[in-house]
C-alpha cells in the first residue's frame, strides 16, 4: 500500500503549549475525543478506560465519556503508564503506578536508585464488570518505571508485565506477575535481568543511561502453542525477545529481528488471529535519529515469527533546532473496538486515531486466501541463529535475508523475504515447527540452512548433538515436505567458523565436525535436485586465499554486517532466477 501523509492533522498540546503538527497516513483517522488508552469493553458494550483519578465510561463508541471515581484522590493518582484487562469472567483489573508516592532518588555515582526511591505498583479490581471497584492493593514496592500490559491466557491465568529499579549498576529488572485467581493473589517470576549490559554506552536523546537501562517496558502475547512471547525495550536498535511456558521462568532471550528505536512497543492479538504491533522505529536507523517521531504498525500471522512490512501511520517531524522530545509519538496502546477496527493512542504526543486492519494488510499478509491482484514472491529464510542474524552491532537491516529482499527489489522484482531463524535450532526442531510456522504461511520459496548446532559437541559430551545420519535424514525430510507442498527449496551450507572460534566440548575446532555435515548437505541437494548455496566452501576457499573469515564474524561463528554482506550476493545469484521464473508464472500460491 502506498503511504501518503495528509497535510494537516492534529495539533498536540501539553500544558497548553502547542507541541507540533502530527501527520497521519492515508486511512488513519483522527479521533480527538478519545482519552488515552488502554481500554476494555464490558458485557453491556460499555467501553472503559482509566484516567489519573477516575474510570472513564463511554456508551456511544468513544464519542463521549463519563467519569467514575476510583479511589481516594488524596492518596492515589495513576500515572500515564497503566495496564487494563477484562477477563473472560467479567472481572476488570487495573494496574498502575501511584504518583502520590513518587520519590525519585537516583545517583549514578552511588550505584543508581537510593534508599527511598519509590514509585509503587497497585492493582485494583472490579468484580462486577466495571460498576464498582475495590480499593487498590499494593503489588510491588520500590521504583517501577512502567506497567503497560496485562493479558489473560487460555488457561485463565493472568499475566502482568512490570519492572523494578535495581542498584550496582543502576538499571531496571523486569518482573512478570501471574495470578490464577482473577487478581486476588499474585506470584512473581524469576527476574529478567540484563545487568549492566542493558545500559547505554552514552546518553541518548538526553536520557541518562542508568535510569533507563536494563530490561524494560515489555509487551507480551500468548502464542498458539501456549508459550508466552515477550519483547523488551533495549537501546541497541531492536527489541530483545524472550519466551516462557506459564510466565514464571523465562529463557535467556535473544535480539529480535525487529528494528526498533529505544522505545516500548505494544503487541495485541486481534479477532482475526493476527498479532498487531505498534512501535517506534528510528527515522534514520544508521545514525539513530528521529527516535520517537514516527509510529509504525505491522502484523504477524505466525505469533510474531515474521511480520508484514511496517507502515508508518503517524509522524510528527522535528523542525531543525527544535527539542526532539516535544515531537515524540510514543508509548502506544491498541484497542480493537470491533473486529478489525483499531484505536491507537499514545501517552507521549497525545496521538488519538482509528484505522481498519484490512487497510494495512499487503496482498501477501497471511492468511490471504483471495487471488492476488499483483504477483509477489514470498520467501522464507529457515535456519538457526546465523539466519536470525540480529545481534549486538548487527541490526536487522544488515542480515543476509534483509539484504536479499533489498537486492531483489532493487532489480525490479516483487519479493518479500521473511526471516524465520531461531537461535540454537537444529534440523529435528525445524521439522517440529515446519507445518505450523512455514508451510502454513504459503511461501513460494524457502531457504534452509542448518548444521552449526546439529554438529556441535556440548561440554561433557563425546558426540555431536545429532549424528550425521540423523542430520542427513532430517534435511531430506525438510526438503521432501516443502517440495510436497509445492514450495521451492534452496539448501544452504552454513558458513565456516573463524580461526578464533569457541572450541567444542572435546576441545576441537568445530569445523572438524561441521565439514562432513556440510558435505551431507551437498549430497541431499544433489539427490533431491534442489539448488545449493555453498557458504561453507566459499569461506573455506577464502581462508585458503589468506582471508581471515574471523573478521567476518562477531565471535568466530555468527556473521557480522560484513559477513552477512558476503553471504547475500551468493544467495541472490541462486534465488534471483527462481524469483524471475515464479513471477513469470501464472501459478497461484501453494495451497
Amino acid at each position: 500500500m502506498r503511504t501518503v501523509f495528509l497535510a494537516l492533522l492534529l495539533v498536540v498540546f501539553s500544558s497548553g503549549v502547542a507541541r507540533g503538527v502530527i501527520a497521519l497516513t492515508t486511512n488513519v483517522h483522527a479521533q480527538p475525543q478519545l482519552p488515552q488508552g488502554p481500554f476494555v469493553r464490558t458485557a453491556e458494550g460499555v467501553i472503559v478506560g482509566v484516567g489519573p483519578k477516575a474510570a472513564l465510561h463511554s456508551r456511544d463508541e468513544g464519542q463521549t465519556w463519563l467519569e467514575q471515581p476510583l479511589f481516594d484522590p488524596t492518596k492515589f493518582e495513576a500515572s500515564g503508564e497503566r495496564a487494563l484487562l477484562r477477563t473472560k469472567e467479567g472481572v476488570i483489573l487495573c494496574a498502575f503506578l501511584n504518583r502520590k508516592e513518587l520519590n525519585f532518588k537516583w545517583d549514578d555515582k552511588k550505584g543508581g536508585p537510593q534508599e527511598g526511591c519509590r514509585l509503587p505498583v497497585y492493582v485494583m479490581c472490579s468484580a462486577d464488570d466495571g460498576k464498582t471497584w475495590a480499593a487498590p492493593a499494593l503489588l510491588q514496592e520500590g521504583w517501577c518505571g512502567a506497567v503497560r500490559q496485562m493479558i489473560q491466557l487460555k488457561s485463565g491465568r493472568i499475566v502482568l508485565v512490570s519492572q523494578q529499579a535495581a542498584a550496582n549498576p543502576g538499571r531496571h529488572v523486569t518482573w512478570i506477575y501471574v495470578s490464577d485467581d482473577l487478581g486476588q493473589t499474585w506470584q512473581k517470576s524469576d527476574p529478567i535481568d540484563f545487568g549492566g549490559s542493558g545500559n547505554y554506552g552514552a546518553p541518548v536523546a538526553g536520557l541518562n543511561g542508568a535510569t533507563h537501562g536494563g530490561a524494560i517496558e515489555g509487551t507480551v502475547i500468548e502464542k498458539e502453542n501456549g508459550d508466552l512471547k515477550l519483547l523488551l525495550r533495549v537501546p541497541h536498535g531492536y527489541f530483545h525477545e524472550l519466551t516462557s511456558r506459564g510466565g514464571l521462568k523465562w529463557g535467556p532471550g535473544t535480539p529480535s529481528t525487529l528494528e526498533a528505536s529505544d522505545s516500548p512497543g505494544m503487541m495485541v492479538r486481534l479477532a482475526s488471529g493476527r498479532v498487531a504491533l505498534v512501535w517506534n522505529r528510528y527515522r534514520e536507523p544508521s545514525t539513530r535519529q528521529g527516535r520517537r517521531e514516527e509510529l509504525s504498525l505491522a502484523f504477524s500471522a505466525n505469533d510474531g515469527l515474521s511480520w508484514s512490512v511496517p507502515h508508518v501511520i503517524a509522524r510528527n517531524p522535528v523542525p531543525a533546532g527544535a527539542r526532539e522530545s516535544a515531537h515524540w509519538l510514543a508509548y502506544p496502546y491498541i484497542f480493537e473496538s470491533s473486529p478489525g477496527q483499531l484505536w491507537i493512542t499514545t501517552m507521549q504526543g497525545g496521538l488519538r486515531v482509528a484505522l481498519a486492519e484490512n487497510d494495512f494488510l499487503t496482498p501477501n499478509d497471511p492468511p490471504a486466501f483471495a487471488p492476488l491482484a499483483e504477483r509477489t514472491v514470498r520467501i522464507l529464510a529457515l535456519g538457526d541463529s546465523i539466519t536470525k542474524g540480529a545481534r549486538p552491532n548487527v541490526p536487522p537491516t544488515q542480515i543476509f535475508s534483509a539484504l536479499l529482499q533489498a537486492d531483489l527489489r532493487a532489480r525490479g522484482l516483487r519479493a518479500e523475504v521473511h526471516n524465520l531463524g531461531i537461535g540454537g535450532e537444529r534440523t529435528d526442531q525445524a521439522l517440529e515447527r515446519l507445518a505450523l510456522e512455514v508451510v502454513s504461511q504459503r511461501p513460494d520459496l524457502v531457504t534452509v540452512m542448518y548444521g552449526t548446532n546439529d554438529s556441535w559437541v556440548d561440554a561433557g559430551k563425546n558426540e555431536s548433538r545429532l549424528s550425521i545420519d540423523q542430520f542427513t535424514d532430517n534435511l531430506r525430510r525438510l526438503v521432501a515436505r516443502l517440495s510436497a507442498a509445492n514450495i521451492r527449496v534452496v539448501l544452504m551450507t552454513a558458513p565456516r567458523f573463524g580461526d578464533k572460534n569457541p572450541r567444542n566440548g572435546l576441545g576441537e575446532d568445530p569445523n572438524v565436525r561441521l565439514a562432513p555435515f556440510m558435505e551431507r548437505c551437498r549430497q541431499v541437494a544433489r539427490d533431491a535436485q534442489v539448488p545449493l548455496v555453498d557458504h561453507f566452501d566459499a569461506w573455506t576457499q577464502a581462508e585458503a586465499r589468506g582471508q581471515r573469515v574471523q573478521e567476518w564474524t562477531t565471535d568466530g561463528c555468527h556473521p557480522n554486517p560484513v559477513g552477512h554482506a558476503e553471504l547475500a550476493p551468493r544467495v541472490i545469484t541462486v534465488v534471483e532466477p527462481l524469483v524471475r521464473a515464479l513471477l513469470s508464472s501464472s501459478a497461484p500460491f501453494a495451497p
